[in-house]
C-alpha cells in the first residue's frame, strides 16, 4: 500500500492491491473487514454442509475477500473462475444468470441459491449462496452492499466424521464407519462387502450403534446422525 492512504488494514485484506481501490468507498469498505469476515461466517452457518469455496465480493462482481483455497478451487473447477479480480462462470449461460443474481442480492438484500456446474469436461455440480451483507446497514449507508458467496457440492451429502461420532456417542472406529456408510445410503451387505467382513459381524456393529446412540431404527440413527454439523 502506498503511505498516501494510510488506511489501517487487517491481515485478511493484506492481499489487496492499491489498484483496486476504485473509489473512496472502498478505503471505508477495508475499515470493516471483521464485519465482512463475520458475513462469511454467517453465511457459511446457514448451511450445515462445508463449503468448497467462500468469498466476497462487490455488487460488480469485484472480488473483495478470498482465500488461497477458494482460489485454487476456482482455477481448477471448471466452473467459475477469476478475471481481472472479478469472478465469472465459465459457461457464458450461467454467466449472465450469475451477474443477474448478484445484482439483484446487491440491489434487494435478499439471499439467492443458484445451481451452477461446468461442460462436459468437468460435470460436477454445486450449489451457489449468494448472502448479502446486512452489516452494511450498520456501517452506513454510503457503502455498497456487499455479498459473500459460497459453493456447496450438489448432491454430494457431508456427513459428520469418524472421529466426531466416536467423540460423541463413543463408537469403535468400525460402529462410525458403518453409521457413516448408513447414512450415504448404504445397505448393510454393501457395507459388509466394501469392508471385507461378515454380514452377522455387521449386525451385531448395528446393535451396538442403536444402543450408544440411543436409536431403535436405521431411519432415526440416519436422521440422527444427519442433523451434526460435519467439521473438516
Amino acid at each position: 500500500m502506498q503511505a498516501s492512504y494510510q488506511v489501517p488494514v487487517c491481515p485478511d485484506c493484506q492481499f489487496l492491491h492499491e489498484q483496486q481501490f476504485e473509489a473512496p468507498e472502498d478505503l471505508n469498505f477495508l475499515l470493516h473487514c471483521r464485519a465482512i469476515r463475520h458475513c462469511v461466517d454467517q453465511g457459511a452457518s446457514t448451511l450445515f454442509s462445508p463449503y468448497v469455496a467462500a468469498f466476497l465480493i462487490a455488487p460488480s462482481g469485484r472480488i473483495l475477500d478470498i482465500d488461497e483455497r477458494s482460489t485454487e478451487f476456482l482455477r481448477s473447477s471448471g466452473v467459475l473462475g477469476i478475471r481481472h479480480n472479478r469472478v465469472f462462470a465459465l459457461v457464458n449461460k450461467f454467466n449472465e444468470l450469475l451477474v443477474q443474481a448478484i445484482d439483484r442480492v446487491a440491489a434487494v438484500g435478499t439471499p439467492e441459491t443458484l445451481i451452477c456446474s461446468g461442460n462436459a469436461e468437468y460435470p460436477a455440480r454445486y450449489t451457489m449462496l449468494l448472502q448479502p451483507n446486512q452489516s452494511h446497514i450498520l456501517i452506513g449507508s454510503n457503502i455498497p452492499r456487499t455479498i459473500a458467496c459460497l459453493l456447496f457440492p450438489l448432491g454430494r451429502r457431508r456427513i459428520a466424521s469418524v472421529r466426531q461420532l466416536v467423540s460423541l456417542f463413543s463408537l469403535s472406529p468400525a460402529e462410525a464407519r458403518l453409521a457413516r456408510g448408513l447414512c450415504h445410503g448404504e445397505t448393510l451387505k454393501e457395507f459388509a462387502e466394501a469392508q471385507s467382513v461378515k454380514l452377522p459381524t455387521v449386525k451385531t456393529q448395528l446393535r451396538a450403534v442403536f444402543a450408544k446412540t440411543q436409536t431403535d431404527r436405521q431411519a432415526t440413527l440416519v436422521n440422527l446422525i444427519s442433523g451434526i454439523p460435519p467439521l473438516r
